[in-house]
C-alpha cells in the first residue's frame, strides 16, 4: 500500500509524477467488499465498472500464475524490446513502471527485483495480491476503465498483459499510455488470439484451422458475441499493432508472434511441458467463461456438447498453439 518514505536528494519525488490524489490503506475488514459470490466462485464487486467477466479467486489466480511461468519460459524473460535502456538508472529523474491490471504481482514483483533503482506500481481492481510487497514495489486499486492518477508525460514503463476484457474498448489503454508515458517511454502489450490455431510448421495451419477442428472454431466465433453482450470489444490481440499506429503517439512499434502447444504433441520437452501447462489453463479459462455463455443465452445442452468436442480435439488432435501477441512501442 502506499508509502511516503522520502526520497533521496537526487531523484524527484513521487509527488512530482503523481497527480494530487489522497491514497488509503485498505482495511482487513473492508476486503469482502471489493468481491462478490456466485455459484461458488469469487467476482468482482458488482459495483465495480470494469467489464471484466471472470472470477478473481484462488483456481483463476493460478491459472494465470502459470501462464506467467510458461510465457516467461516460452519468450525467455518477462519483456521484450529496450526495457533496460527505458529504466536505466538516470540522474535526477526517478523511472517509474506501471502494470495494469497486475493480478496477484508476478510480474511486478520479479520485474522490481531485476530492476530495483525503479519505482514499480501494480494496478487491479481488487486486492489480490500480496500486502507486503518490495520496497520498491506498491499495489493499488484502480478500476482502468478510468483515467489513471498519473500526470502527464511521468512513466517510463506501462505493462499491460491480458487486459483485454478489463475495458471495453482497447482505445482508451492506447490513449492512456500516449499521454501518461515519457518521450522515449515504452508500452508493452501482450494479449492471446482467441481464434484455433496450428503450429505455422505443420500443413493443418496452411488452410482453414477451422475445417480440423470445428468445436473450437465454433467456440471461438461465438466469444466474441458473448463477450459484445457486456460491451467487450474483440477482438484485440491482432489489432494492438495497428492501433499504436494509428494513434500517432508512437514509433519503434514491433508485434512478436509466439506459439505456446496445446497438449505435449511436440517432440521437445520444454515444449511438451508448456503443452500440458497452457491445456490445463485453456480447459480452466473455458470452465471459467462458461456462465457468460449461459447469461448470452446459450443452452446448457448446446453448451455441454460444444465444450465436449472442443475437449475431444483439444485432447486428441496434435499441432494445436494458442498464438500470443506481444508488442513494444516508444512514445514519440
Amino acid at each position: 500500500m502506499p508509502s511516503e518514505d522520502d526520497e533521496p536528494d537526487d531523484v524527484q519525488p513521487h509527488g512530482e509524477e503523481l497527480q494530487n490524489i489522497d491514497l488509503e490503506e485498505i482495511r482487513e475488514s473492508e476486503f469482502p467488499g471489493y468481491f462478490s459470490e456466485r455459484d461458488g466462485r469469487l467476482y468482482q464487486a458488482d459495483t465495480v465498472t470494469s467489464p471484466y467477466p471472470l472470477p478473481v479467486d484462488t483456481p483463476e489466480n493460478q491459472r494465470h500464475s502459470a501462464l506467467h511461468k510458461a510465457l516467461k519460459e516460452l519468450i525467455e524473460n518477462n519483456y521484450i524490446g529496450p526495457v533496460q535502456e527505458v529504466l536505466a538508472l538516470q540522474e535526477g529523474q526517478q523511472k517509474v513502471a506501471i502494470d495494469l491490471g497486475c493480478g496477484i504481482g508476478e510480474w511486478v514483483m520479479e520485474m522490481a527485483k531485476e530492476f530495483p533503482q525503479v519505482s514499480f506500481y501494480g494496478l487491479d481492481v481488487v486486492p489480490i495480491a500480496t500486502r507486503y510487497p518490495d520496497e520498491n514495489v506498491q499495489f493499488e486499486l484502480h478500476d482502468i476503465t478510468e483515467p489513471l492518477r498519473w500526470a502527464n508525460s511521468s512513466v517510463d514503463l506501462l505493462h499491460a498483459r491480458s487486459i483485454f476484457m478489463t475495458v471495453r474498448d482497447y482505445s482508451v489503454i492506447v490513449q492512456e499510455a500516449a499521454r501518461i508515458l515519457r518521450a522515449g517511454g515504452m508500452f508493452l502489450s501482450g494479449e492471446w488470439g482467441q481464434f484455433p490455431a496450428f503450429h505455422p510448421v505443420l500443413p493443418e495451419a496452411r488452410g482453414n484451422p477451422g475445417d480440423h477442428v470445428p468445436g473450437l472454431d465454433r467456440f471461438y466465433r461465438m466469444l466474441p458475441d458473448v463477450l459484445a453482450r457486456r460491451g467487450i470489444i474483440s477482438p484485440v490481440a491482432s489489432t494492438v499493432h495497428e492501433r499504436l499506429s494509428r494513434s500517432g503517439a508512437f514509433t519503434d512499434i514491433h508485434e512478436h508472434v509466439y506459439y505456446m502447444p496445446i497438449g505435449p504433441w511436440s517432440p521437445d520437452p520444454m515444449a511438451q511441458t508448456l503443452g500440458k501447462r497452457n491445456r490445463v489453463a485453456l480447459t480452466k479459462f473455458m470452465n471459467a467463461i462458461r456462465p457468460i455463455f449461459v447469461a448470452a443465452g446459450v443452452s446448457e445442452g448446446e453448451l455441454e456438447q460444444l465444450y465436449n468436442e472442443c475437449w475431444t480435439e483439444m485432447f486428441g488432435i496434435s499441432g494445436l498453439v494458442s498464438v500470443y501477441y506481444l508488442v513494444s512501442a516508444r512514445k514519440i
